[in-house]
């Protein structure tokens, strides 16, 4: 009798669970399209007047000379279209533009776009500058954000918060760069805010974050160190192909702070996927043997590796297609590019895949003394 009651009860809670979550979800898509019906008609948030085209016309305006003898074709259009706010709100006006084939530097706009523009409001003309793209990214905002909360439920909440959480850190932290601050005193407390915040948000305080924010930690250290001791017994590093350096006065620094940051998330995954591990291994087995922890530790260790390694060899990689399309187009040899305008970025992968493999023995090592002492020390009492 009691089982039978036991099991009423349990279904009970399991409909009214689902129940909450089906409310839940619905509340979310409301707010969705909520969200992308106020970005659809939020013009007068912009300072910049915005144009909704109501007539596009096209024609082919002529054919040029392109890139390895190839031809590009360019049109030109002409739209007319209502002003959306501002001074010139819902003045009709015509706009003139032009763009090519390939789309490389501009784009064809279309009846409904609606786009920023520079407006002469006397002759009802104007320039146009680019595509209002607040509705696209909210839509793939909050689609990403539904889609982690209706799969993982609370860790897809957990996971939006330390996201939140980190670019904050970055706004924060390059704040106080623009303001003066030493770029790697900045990014040595960003990379620990980085880490501490990430795993404690995310698997919350326990044996496991700690061991696991204490290894991404040691992992970073002896990375930064060896990298330190080779460039001190080195030649100087040829920092003149390095892009976007400005006004910089040393491009050390900010070479240091990129290796620091490149690959800690990847450094992170590891140390958390080996001390949950283990953590588990020792709730399950608390006579485990600390070798056989280790050789278990090990085996997960050479699981994840390669995948975390080719997870950062197509982060690099993904971010040098535009680099190497431009140059290969102008004639500049694989070779050449790969030798001139990439070491940096290969100096990159390469130290922080040794930050990969090095997170292994180390997060083992960690993992296993702090939780196996912890065990033997709440047994004792």
């Amino acid at each position: 009798m009691e089982s039978m009651m036991q099991n009423r009860l349990k279904k009970s809670m399991s409909i009214l669970s689902a129940t909450k979550k089906r409310k839940v979800f619905c509340l979310l898509i409301v707010f969705y399209f909520a969200a992308l019906i106020f970005a659809a008609n939020d013009a007068w948030l912009y300072k910049t007047p915005v144009v909704k085209v109501t007539e596009a016309h096209t024609e082919k305006a002529r054919t040029a000379q392109a890139a390895r003898g190839k031809k590009e074709v360019y049109y030109k259009q002409v739209l007319h279209g209502v002003v959306l706010n501002g001074k010139w709100k819902n003045r009709n006006i015509t706009l003139r533009n032009e763009y090519s084939s390939s789309g490389v530097l501009n784009q064809k706009y279309r009846k409904g776009d609606r786009i920023l523009a520079s407006v002469n409001g006397q002759a009802q003309t104007g320039s146009v500058e680019g595509l209002k793209r607040d509705v696209h990214l909210i839509a793939l905002i909050g689609a990403l954000f539904i889609l982690l909360i209706f799969v993982t439920e609370k860790k897809g909440i957990l996971t939006i918060c330390t996201v939140v959480v980190n670019l904050g850190i970055f706004t924060l932290g390059f704040s106080q760069f623009l303001k003066g601050e030493d770029i790697l005193k900045t990014c040595n407390i960003m990379s620990v805010l980085f880490a501490v915040g990430t795993l404690l948000l995310l698997n919350g305080f326990n044996k496991k974050t700690l061991a696991a924010i204490i290894s991404t930690l040691c992992v970073l250290a002896v990375i930064m160190g060896i990298f330190d001791v080779v460039t001190a017994h080195t030649e100087a590093m040829d920092y003149s192909t390095m892009e976007y350096l400005g006004s910089l006065d040393n491009p050390d620094d900010l070479f240091r702070a990129e290796v620091m940051l490149a690959g800690l998330g990847a450094i992170m995954d590891v140390a958390v996927t080996i001390s949950a591990a283990l953590g588990e291994i020792i709730h399950k087995n608390p006579q485990v043997t600390f070798l056989q922890l280790f050789h278990s530790g090990r085996e997960i260790g050479y699981d994840i590796m390669g995948t975390m390694m080719n997870v950062l060899l197509f982060v690099f990689g993904c971010g040098l297609i535009p680099t190497f399309l431009i140059r290969m187009n102008n004639e500049v040899r694989f070779l050449t590019i790969v030798r001139l305008h990439i070491p940096y970025e290969i100096c990159r992968f390469l130290i922080e895949s040794i930050g990969i493999v090095l997170a292994i023995p180390i997060t083992i090592l960690i993992a296993s003394l702090f939780m196996k002492l912890r065990l033997q020390a709440g047994g004792k009492k």
